[in-house]
């Protein structure tokens, strides 16, 4: 099951009819001490309030993300991970009326927030190669670490239920 892999750290445990617990790879809080990863840990401080409107958006060629998709903000949608290819690319249209792009600076205009991440498994993010990744960047889309669908999507609902918390910068050794 891929929810419980991560592109950016070894496996923590192993799963059987027990779980085996890899304890040199887990995350180390300590006060001011380097954690795994290189990042400094303080204790943790869990939030368990999420915002659940998050959506899942593959980019998928042909497809016209305002026909697929229409205005999801207009529908209580808040957040979308949007799976683009490669390290940051989709899709260029040919007018500025249809396509990815415009789709998503009219979903941005009204306050949607846009983590960009990848169809690949594992691999760093650079939308910034692209002019698609580029004018993304620039409508305020965000990119970080690779991470897993299912936790950026979970990252997302974190970050839109607690605004000061930044989507990019690893809060608990996910990214």
């Amino acid at each position: 099951y891929g929810a419980l892999g991560s592109p950016q750290s070894p496996p923590l445990a192993r799963m059987g009819v027990g779980v085996e617990w890899k304890r040199d790879a887990l995350l180390q809080f300590s006060s001011g001490g380097r954690g795994n990863g290189g990042f400094t840990h303080a204790t943790y401080t869990p939030r368990l309030k999420l915002n659940p409107n998050v959506l899942r958006v593959p980019i998928v060629p042909g497809c016209a993300p305002e026909k697929a998709y229409g205005d999801l903000y207009g529908r209580g949608v808040r957040g979308v991970v949007l799976e683009a290819f490669g390290v940051g690319n989709m899709p260029m249209s040919t007018d500025d009326v249809t396509g990815w792009i415009p789709w998503l600076r009219s979903q941005r205009d009204q306050g949607m927030m846009i983590y960009l991440t990848s169809q690949c498994e594992s691999g760093d993010m650079h939308p910034e190669l692209y002019a698609t990744g580029s004018l993304a960047l620039e409508m305020g889309a965000q990119a970080g670490p690779m991470m897993t669908l299912e936790c950026a999507v979970v990252k997302l609902m974190l970050c839109l239920a607690f605004p000061n918390l930044p989507l990019t910068v690893p809060l608990a050794g996910e990214l």
